[in-house]
């Protein structure tokens, strides 16, 4: 895993700089290639191939291709093999050269050879074109600067800024950020600043930018006994982690919460080595849930290492955080995502995590009561639809009723799962918002096409919810300390199979993860599989009303930002955490 940057224009100091606020993302080695009209870095962590022959970034044999790559490509020897039976030669180990190789026999649709977790920039030098490619789901960040015929892009905000674009607030992103808690879409809270989708190529040339779909999520439902379903997700999933765990020159361990999703990743890896394993589990001085992750972790005969968090350490830490996560921290899930991946770099660079689960196989519980207000009657609706064009505090028990009369009231299945997903009402945000109110739903990226009930509401989730909060925490969390996390239950193949499981065996009787919990109840505890979804729960409310409250308080009341954008006497107090971390961003990208 590494960090990348570029631009389109040659200046040797200023890509250097960019590379230089990236290094935590790859410590082991940096490197540059300027010409005429591009600049390209890269920072190194060494995982395939650590041998000098490795560095980035790398261009073909003759020297008119060149990619920094940010990622693991798990196919890379297979089509290494295909590549070098069409003639192809190479002169490294690396999936890196894989993929100049590919880009070379393939054009544009390289990326749909690719089986992995990417993030890159290829400059052809003969057709005078830049292309980037971002992997299917998104679990590798991407951000890209495009004004007057300037392009920059990186793995990092950061290095962007670090080229001197102006650093202005995007409204739209920051309404969406108040919603969901994070910036919904292809937007940042960065003005002009945006994210690739996942899935998707960009290509810049003489003509202009250019952005297409190379893979997207489609329903393909398939018949078949609970059986074959049950079968074939055990043996895809068995696939997708034995492919990670044999792509590493380094050992691997694992993030253990005690949920189903990693504690099947696990079972399942501890197959393939035959060191070791490390797994890695946190607690807080408030409450734990580390009982599960033992049972786990003594079950399968890891060695298992467990941390505890208070609001003193993340005090210690808050602002550091903050300024490698990019955006404010509206889910405070990065702080112990943060702490664990530091106390898992004293053993590994690479940790395997269950991320992915929830959204393919339908495990928040939301999931059900989406399904079970798409069922309300019609009169209800209708009542809801009156009490709403009443006016009404945002707050208290009137605004408890709007949100939910807000909420079976959606037009349609995007907008109920967007809304199930928000930690604000639009009746709260217009009681404390100084500038005009947009719908924060038109900013979403939507499914291609409609699907049946649930997998219509998965696809939503795995298009914004998954990539540009979950993976863009999870990512920013291990890579600010020099760790990749891998994903087993995102593989391109799983997510394709997903979608041709029926919505009945994924919620069956009430049952979340019906499918998943069956196909892995073997190698599991029955405590495990047995276990109700609980979320990870992080106490940051109580953080900041005891042990952080006094630096909280003086962040919110300090930020220019908030009060020019928002009235402070009327934020409700369960929003407290996303305005401390709103004003913390501020402080760190505005005021530093």
């Amino acid at each position: 895993m590494c960090g990348i940057c570029g631009f389109n224009w040659e200046d040797m100091e200023l890509v250097k700089r960019c590379v230089q606020v990236l290094s935590h993302r790859g410590p082991d080695d940096k490197g540059v290639y300027t010409d005429s009209h591009v600049s390209l870095g890269h920072a190194r962590l060494s995982i395939i191939d650590l041998s000098k022959k490795g560095k980035q970034p790398l261009s073909n044999e003759d020297g008119s291709v060149w990619i920094t790559y940010n990622g693991e490509i798990y196919n890379y020897r297979e089509l290494r093999r295909a590549l070098e039976k069409k003639g192809h030669k190479f002169f490294s180990n690396t999936d890196t050269e894989v993929i100049v190789h590919a880009y070379e026999e393939w054009g544009l649709d390289f990326p749909k050879k690719l089986r992995g977790m990417f993030a890159l920039g290829i400059w052809d030098s003969q057709r005078k074109k830049l292309v980037l490619a971002r992997d299917p789901i998104g679990k590798k960040p991407l951000y890209y600067y495009y004004k007057n015929g300037k392009f920059v892009f990186a793995s990092e905000i950061k290095a962007i800024l670090e080229v001197g674009i102006p650093r202005n607030v995007n409204l739209n992103a920051l309404l969406c950020y108040v919603a969901f808690g994070y910036s919904l879409g292809i937007q940042t809270l960065f003005d002009r600043v945006k994210k690739l989708p996942g899935g998707s190529l960009l290509v810049l040339d003489e003509n202009g930018m250019e952005i297409k779909r190379y893979w997207d999520i489609q329903e393909n439902l398939i018949s078949g006994s609970e059986s074959f379903f049950v079968k074939r997700l055990s043996s895809i999933l068995t696939g997708s982690t034995k492919i990670r765990m044999l792509a590493s020159d380094v050992p691997i361990g694992s993030f253990l919460s005690g949920g189903i999703d990693s504690s099947s990743v696990v079972a399942l890896a501890r197959k393939f080595v035959d060191y070791e394993m490390h797994t890695f589990s946190v607690g807080f001085d408030v409450f734990s849930e580390l009982e599960y992750a033992k049972i786990t972790a003594e079950h399968l005969g890891t060695n298992h290492h467990e941390i505890f968090l208070d609001g003193k350490k993340v005090l210690k830490e808050i602002g550091k955080i903050a300024w490698h996560f990019d955006e404010p921290l509206g889910d405070s899930a990065i702080i112990p995502n943060y702490f664990l991946s530091k106390e898992a770099r004293k053993y590994v660079k690479v940790v395997l995590a269950g991320e992915g689960g929830d959204e393919l196989f339908g495990g928040y519980p939301h999931y059900k009561n989406n399904l079970n207000a798409l069922g309300k009657p019609s009169l209800v609706k209708f009542i809801g639809k009156i009490f709403l064009c009443f006016p009404s505090p945002g707050f208290g028990v009137f605004g408890k009723a709007k949100r939910y009369f807000e909420y079976i009231t959606q037009p349609d299945l995007l907008n109920l799962e967007l809304y199930s997903t928000r930690i604000a009402s639009n009746s709260q945000i217009k009681s404390f918002l100084r500038f005009p109110f947009q719908d924060p739903h038109s900013f979403a990226i939507q499914p291609s096409f409609r699907a049946s009930k649930l997998n219509h509401m998965l696809i939503v989730d795995c298009k914004n919810l998954l990539p540009e909060k979950y993976l863009m925490k999870a990512d920013k969390a291990t890579m600010a300390n020099s760790v990749e996390e891998r994903l087993p239950l995102l593989d391109k193949n799983l997510i394709e199979f997903a979608f041709q499981i029926p919505g009945k065996l994924k919620i069956k009787n009430g049952n979340e993860k019906y499918i998943l919990r069956k196909a892995v109840s073997s190698i599991l505890p029955k405590e495990i599989i047995q276990r109700e979804k609980t979320g990870f729960n992080v106490p940051a409310n109580v953080w900041i009303n005891k042990e952080m409250k006094e630096f909280a308080e003086s962040v919110i009341s300090e930020s220019e930002l908030i009060k020019k954008y928002f009235r402070t006497e009327k934020i409700p107090e369960n929003l407290k955490w996303e305005f401390f971390a709103l004003g913390l961003w501020e402080k760190e990208y505005f005021r530093r």
